[in-house]
C-alpha cells in the first residue's frame, strides 16, 4: 500500500523562500503518514513563469536547483516521506524542466525526469528530456511525468511496457483546457490500466484551479481536490489491485 498526497498550492512567482515556506506548511498541516509520496505542482519553486527563464538560469548559472533539491531533501528527511519537485534544472550545459524524488536519509536525488514534451513557451529556452525513468516505493513501480507530457499517450504507453503502475503529473494546467486536462487523465489512466496521480497550481486570478486528483486503474476518481483552493488530498493506493485488473482484464495480452 502507498498513500499518495498533492499539495496543490499557489506559488509566488520566483520567490523561492516564500514558495518553499508555503510548500512546508501545507505538508505540516497535512501530517503525511511515514513512507508517503507527497507531490508538488510543476515548478513550485517559482512558479510556471517561462518569461523569467532566463533570469533564473543567469542568476545562478552553475546550479539553479541547489535550493530547492535542499528543501525538498531536508522536507523528506523531517516527514519520513519521499518528495517529488522541482523547476528549472542544469545538468553540465543544458537546463531542463526537472522533477527531482528525494527519499528520507538519501544525500541526493533517488530519481529524476526531464520533461520530454516541452509546452511551447519553454521551447527555444529550455532542453526536453528523451528518457522515461523509473523509481520504487512500497513495491510500486512510479513513472513521473510532467504537465504537457499528459497529451502524449506514447510516453504512458513505454512507461507502462517498462513496469509502471502508478503515473504521476506534476502541472501548470489553466483552467481554459481543465475539460482535457480531467479527460486525458482519465484516458492515460483506463488505456495503461494503472493509477495517475496528478497535481496542478492554483493562482488567485484564476488562470489555474488545481483540480488535483487521483484516478484507479479502472478510471474512477478516487479523490479531487477543491477547485481554487490551496490544499493537501491523498488516496491509498493498492499495488495488487494493478496487477489483478491486469491479469482480470488482459488488454496488453497479444491474441
Amino acid at each position: 500500500m502507498l498513500k499518495v498526497y498533492l499539495v496543490q498550492m499557489e506559488s509566488v512567482p520566483g520567490d523561492k523562500p516564500r514558495n518553499f515556506a508555503k510548500a512546508k506548511a501545507l505538508v505540516s498541516e497535512a501530517k503525511p503518514e511515514k513512507g508517503s509520496l507527497v507531490l508538488f505542482p510543476e515548478m513550485f519553486d517559482t512558479g510556471y513563469t517561462p518569461q523569467l527563464f532566463d533570469k533564473f538560469k543567469s542568476a545562478n548559472p552553475h546550479a539553479p536547483q541547489a535550493s530547492t533539491a535542499s528543501f525538498l531533501q531536508e522536507l523528506a528527511n523531517e516527514f519520513n516521506c519521499s518528495m517529488a519537485g522541482g523547476g528549472v534544472w542544469r545538468t553540465g550545459a543544458i537546463f531542463t524542466n526537472h522533477v527531482g524524488v528525494f527519499a528520507p536519509g538519501q544525500t541526493t536525488e533517488v530519481a529524476g525526469y526531464n520533461k520530454n514534451h516541452l509546452f511551447f513557451p519553454e521551447q527555444g529556452k529550455l532542453t526536453a528530456g528523451n528518457e522515461i525513468n523509473l523509481f520504487k516505493i512500497n513495491d510500486f513501480n512510479v513513472a513521473t511525468t510532467i504537465c504537457y507530457d499528459l497529451r502524449f499517450p506514447e510516453l504512458y504507453s513505454e512507461a507502462r511496457k517498462k513496469g509502471a503502475e502508478l503515473f504521476t503529473v506534476q502541472a501548470a494546467w489553466p483552467t481554459a483546457r481543465k475539460n482535457h486536462w480531467e479527460t486525458l487523465l482519465k484516458a492515460r489512466s483506463i488505456e495503461n490500466q494503472a493509477y495517475v496521480a496528478a497535481v496542478n497550481c492554483v493562482t488567485a486570478d484564476g488562470i489555474f484551479t488545481g483540480d488535483s486528483q487521483i484516478i484507479s486503474p479502472t478510471g474512477d476518481v478516487l479523490v479531487c481536490a477543491q477547485s481554487k483552493k490551496e490544499c493537501v488530498v491523498f488516496a491509498e493506493l493498492d499495488v495488487k489491485m494493478v496487477q489483478q485488473y491486469r491479469k482480470d482484464f488482459p488488454i496488453f495480452t497479444k491474441t
